[in-house]
C-alpha cells in the first residue's frame, strides 16, 4: 500500500497568517513528505474562496518538484469543467518536464457554482467537457498535429509542444456512478472518497472489463477525508485539530449550500481517524475493506488553519508508526 498526503494551502481568517509563510510552510510540509517516506504529495484546485484555497496548482507542483527528487506529484484534482483541454495538456507537460516525469493527473468535472458563475462556464456542461478533454490530452502529448470536432471544443491542426517524458497517468476523480464509468470507458485510473460505496468501484471494475481493459491493470487510489491526526494522546489530539475539522466540515457544506454545524461539539466525532498510530492503522484498514484493491490513500496532511508544527508531527508518527503495518 501507497500513502500520500494532500496539501491546499488555506489560510482561514480565524487563524490568518501572512501568505508568504503559510505558502513557504506547505512547502516545507511536501518536502517532509519525501524524506518521511510518503510516495506521493497531491494538490487539489479551487478558485475565489475567502481562505485562499489554491488556485494555481501547476506553479505549486513545480515549486515542490524543484525541492524534491522521489516523491509523486498529483492533481486532486484539476477542475476539467473550468480549463481548456488545450492549456491543461500544455501546463501538464511543462509540469511533467519539470519534475522529472513524476505527475500524476487527477481530473474532475468540478461541482462549485460559484466558481462556474464567476469563471464563465456553463455547469450543466461540466461531464461532456471533461469527456472531450479526456479525448484531446490523449491526442495533444503525442506531439503530432491533430483535429478535433466535439460538441463543446473544435480544434483545426494544432500541435501541442513540448510533450511529457511519457503521458502522465490520468485520474478521474468522484464518487458518482458518472465518474467510474467515465475512468472505466476511457482506460483510466479511479480517485474516489474513501466514503464512496464499493457499489461504485465495482462498477468501475466493471466498465473497464466492458471496453476491453483488464481491471487488474489499474489501481485506485482513495483519498481519506475528512481528515486523519495522529497523535500520542486521542483526547489531547482530538481538542488540538477539532476546531480545524469543524472549519473543514463547515466550509465544504457552505460551497455545496446546506446547513453548517452550529458548534464545534455538534462535529461527528466518527468521521475523523483521530488518535494514537495504532488506532488509525486500524481505522484505515476498516475503511478501505470494503473496496477492493486499492493501491494508493491519500489524506489532508494539514487541516486547514493548523500549526504547521503539529501537522509535521502528525506525519512523523505517521511515517514511524503506521507506514511500516502496510509495507
Amino acid at each position: 500500500m501507497k500513502f500520500g498526503i494532500w496539501l491546499d494551502f488555506r489560510n482561514p481568517a480565524g487563524w490568518r497568517r501572512p501568505w508568504t509563510d503559510v505558502y513557504e510552510e506547505t512547502l516545507s510540509l511536501a518536502t517532509d513528505a519525501e524524506r518521511l517516506g510518503f510516495e506521493s504529495v497531491w494538490l487539489s484546485e479551487h478558485h475565489l474562496t475567502d481562505d485562499g484555497y489554491l488556485p494555481s496548482l501547476f506553479p505549486a507542483l513545480a515549486a515542490i518538484a524543484a525541492r524534491t527528487s522521489r516523491v509523486r506529484l498529483g492533481t486532486a484534482m484539476v477542475l476539467a469543467g473550468l480549463t481548456h483541454p488545450l492549456r491543461l495538456a500544455e501546463d501538464a507537460a511543462v509540469t511533467d518536464l519539470l519534475s522529472g516525469g513524476r505527475l500524476e493527473l487527477g481530473i474532475a468535472p468540478g461541482y462549485r457554482e460559484k466558481e462556474f458563475e464567476a469563471l464563465g462556464f456553463d455547469r450543466a456542461r461540466r461531464g461532456a467537457r471533461t469527456e472531450e478533454t479526456v479525448e484531446i490530452l490523449r491526442r495533444a502529448w503525442t506531439g503530432e498535429p491533430f483535429s478535433y470536432a466535439g460538441k463543446h471544443f473544435a480544434l483545426d491542426d494544432v500541435t501541442v509542444t513540448p510533450v511529457p517524458q511519457s503521458p502522465p497517468p490520468v485520474w478521474i476523480g468522484g464518487g458518482s456512478e458518472a465518474a467510474a464509468r467515465r475512468a472505466g470507458r476511457h482506460g483510466l485510473r479511479f480517485l474516489p472518497d474513501l466514503g464512496t460505496p464499493p457499489e461504485i468501484l465495482d462498477l468501475y471494475r466493471r466498465t473497464l472489463a466492458e471496453h476491453g481493459h483488464d481491471p487488474a491493470a489499474f489501481g485506485v487510489t482513495v483519498i481519506v477525508t475528512p481528515g486523519v491526526y495522529v497523535c500520542e494522546d486521542a483526547e489531547e489530539g482530538w481538542q488540538e485539530i477539532r476546531e480545524h475539522y469543524w472549519y473543514l466540515l463547515n466550509k465544504f457544506q457552505e460551497w455545496f449550500g446546506n446547513p453548517g454545524l452550529p458548534s464545534v461539539d455538534d462535529l461527528p466525532r466518527e468521521l475523523f481517524l483521530v488518535g494514537p498510530p495504532d488506532v488509525v492503522a486500524e481505522g484505515i484498514r476498516d475503511r478501505i475493506k470494503p473496496l477492493g484493491d486499492v493501491e494508493r490513500v491519500i489524506f489532508f496532511g494539514r487541516a486547514p488553519g493548523l500549526p504547521a508544527d503539529r501537522a509535521r508531527r502528525s506525519l512523523e508518527l505517521f511515517s514511524e508508526h503506521v507506514l511500516p503495518q502496510f509495507a
